[in-house]
């Protein structure tokens, strides 16, 4: 997901337009899992056939960076787009995860996922370029790390290849939470850009160990 665009007053005679491209981009995402399976057992063997497994316990993720990108708009004014911008936010997080499985044929067991906990979203490297001569250079917004609420969801399949070993593919949504820069230099009221919400789609690769 891309950036929100936001009008800023940074001082009684300044305001500006900060316009984000809502393109998508591509970043990495390594997760380690820690937690416990358990049969599940349900009244009356609703699921005879098809036993469920469940896991929970402690997931520790981090990212590469994810860019944003957009323009500048002196005075709040779509004619007076003066300026690019650029920076970055990398996340991580710690948090509670379960996942629900099921047994299929050829020792495949389809799953569903979620997880809460707290992030750590770091804003970083703001940047803004002119793109008209005449342009009068501005400061750039500050560094941040803010803490955030996150959570995850998911579903996806796995398969056993030995005895303790299993791979996985699926899909997960993520929400970062929120996120913002500080002030810039020489800025006398209000903050830097926020994200209310960042949102992510993911393709997962897995390799599990069961001991």
């Amino acid at each position: 997901m891309g950036g929100e665009t936001q009008t800023i007053t940074s001082s009684p005679q300044t305001i500006r337009t900060y316009t984000a491209n809502t393109s998508s981009n591509t970043i990495a995402d390594g997760e380690l899992f820690f937690g416990v399976q358990h049969a599940l057992k349900l009244p009356h063997q609703l699921l005879e056939n098809h036993p469920l497994q469940g896991q929970i316990g402690l997931a520790v993720a981090t990212t590469s960076d994810a860019n944003l990108t957009g323009n500048i708009w002196d005075d709040a004014d779509p004619a007076f787009n003066n300026f690019t911008y650029r920076y970055q936010i990398i996340h991580t997080h710690i948090a509670a995860k379960g996942k629900l499985l099921t047994e299929a044929p050829y020792q495949l067991q389809p799953y569903i996922s979620g997880s809460l906990g707290v992030g750590f979203n770091q804003s970083r490297s703001f940047n803004n370029q002119p793109i008209i001569f005449e342009a009068i250079a501005i400061p750039n917004f500050t560094s941040n790390i803010t803490t955030a609420f996150t959570y995850t969801v998911g579903a996806g399949i796995q398969r056993t290849f030995t005895p303790h070993w299993q791979w996985g593919i699926g899909y997960e949504f993520a929400d970062w939470g929120q996120s913002h820069l500080l002030a810039a230099p020489g800025q006398t009221i209000g903050s830097g850009l926020t994200q209310n919400h960042f949102y992510t789609n993911g393709l997962l690769f897995s390799v599990n160990y069961l001991a």
